[in-house]
């Protein structure tokens, strides 16, 4: 099946009203086409669909698309329809991140992302290390507790910097009313 096939289908499926099952989901989030992977990720994160796929997808198949998806879009930067762009994609993760941070029982799922972002930075070339930080830790960070999560970071040569100009955001009085919005500024 050709990737501009996943499209179409996932796109019928955004329209349908009808159990969508869980095999054909996991085919969809092995396509290379930017545009249904788009398509995709902005389906599964909408309850309405995510709701209909049977039996139900496990937190770490959710986890390991949206690590795909965002790393893809962080280090491409696509342009496209459904496809995040780079920075889009950076302020959705904050979000992504911050549900986590919210939610019960979310240790492992937040370190392996926490692992992540440290190898994303790590890997980066300048233009996505400084998205990272500016679309997405400066937002985390605006999080309580959050910059203590990542205060292992300083202590690293190659995370310090990310984590020092994450902070001066806070610091400085950087406020993009996260907390507010979502209603994510209780965990401590």
């Amino acid at each position: 099946m050709t990737s501009t096939q996943h499209l179409k289908e996932i796109l019928a499926e955004r329209e349908n009203n009808s159990p969508i099952s869980r095999q054909k989901i996991l085919e969809w989030m092995s396509t290379d086409d930017w545009e249904a992977l788009g398509a995709l990720y902005h389906s599964i994160t909408d309850r309405s669909f995510s709701s209909r796929i049977e039996p139900p997808l496990k937190p770490d198949e959710y986890q390991s698309f949206a690590r795909l998806y965002f790393g893809r879009c962080l280090r491409e930067d696509p342009q496209g329809k459904w496809i995040n762009s780079r920075y889009s994609a950076g302020w959705d993760l904050v979000a992504w991140i911050a549900n986590l941070w919210k939610a019960d029982n979310q240790d492992t799922a937040l370190a392996e992302w926490k692992s992540w972002l440290a190898e994303m930075y790590k890997q980066g070339d300048a233009e996505l290390r400084t998205c990272l930080v500016t679309a997405t830790l400066e937002h985390l960070f605006e999080l309580r507790g959050m910059p203590n999560y990542f205060a292992d970071w300083k202590a690293d040569p190659s995370l310090a910097d990310a984590h020092a100009q994450a902070l001066e955001w806070v610091e400085h009085g950087g406020d993009s009313s996260l907390g507010e919005e979502t209603g994510l500024d209780g965990r401590t």
